[in-house]
């Protein structure tokens, strides 16, 4: 079913779901985080998160939580991709 149209790549990567301290500047702080060298995108969104980052798997996740919410004031939880599918 749809075999052609799905690719598979297999690599590892962080995501952290991020909410941001209380009266910072959204962009700043979107600034700030793309600025780490282990950060490859943020996604500023809208509700219970302020951001989504995604890291290169090689540093340790508490390591890079703990520069996260020391940039942006806030928390930050994060999970682990081994495996992701997109469409051609």
């Amino acid at each position: 079913m749809g075999e052609g149209k799905i690719k598979r790549i297999s690599y590892g990567c962080h995501y952290f779901f991020v909410k941001p301290g209380k009266n910072g500047d959204v962009h700043r702080y979107a600034r700030r985080l793309i600025d780490l060298k282990e950060v490859h995108e943020v996604l500023v969104t809208e509700g219970e998160y302020g951001f989504v980052i995604r890291a290169r798997e090689r540093y340790p996740e508490e390591d890079m939580m703990k520069k996260i919410n020391t940039l942006v004031k806030g928390d930050s939880s994060g999970v682990v991709c081994h495996c992701r599918y997109t469409k051609r």
